[in-house]
């Protein structure tokens, strides 16, 4: 997406390809919720004090050479607003993609431990007989 930034183009790429229910719509869910991502990631600059967003400060001039600021401080609590913004966006789009999407297709040695053990479990409680036992 073109009008995204570096944030909120991953997000996007993470999950547009994992819609699997209602895509019309959770596609357009999911482009909010990256919109949403990049103005946080804009509030977190101005919190730092890293920058301005250019709708939340700004100056006027007239002709005279006068100059007045205007400065909205609220960042605060519209970088909290957008959390939960975000946060209630996800909640709609989660049970939408597949629940299988971004996890990894090769097995991990922690994986085969677990099949290991699996294996060995099975193996011993259904063919072994103890030695000294009854026949």
């Amino acid at each position: 997406m073109a009008d995204l930034g570096a944030k909120g183009q991953a997000l996007f790429d993470a999950l547009s390809g994992a819609v699997v229910k209602h895509k019309a719509a959770t596609d357009s869910l999911i482009l909010e919720a990256c919109r949403a991502v990049d103005r946080l990631a804009d509030l977190d600059d101005v919190i730092d004090g890293k920058g301005v967003l250019d709708l939340l400060r700004f100056r006027l001039a007239d002709e005279e050479g006068r100059v007045a600021e205007v400065k909205f401080d609220g960042v605060l609590a519209e970088a909290r607003q957008q959390q939960t913004t975000l946060s209630n966006l996800m909640k709609a789009i989660l049970p939408n993609l597949d629940p299988a999407a971004g996890v990894a297709k090769e097995r991990d040695i922690l994986d085969e431990i677990a099949q290991r053990r699996t294996s060995r479990r099975a193996s011993t409680s259904s063919g072994s007989v103890r030695a000294g036992g009854s026949s």
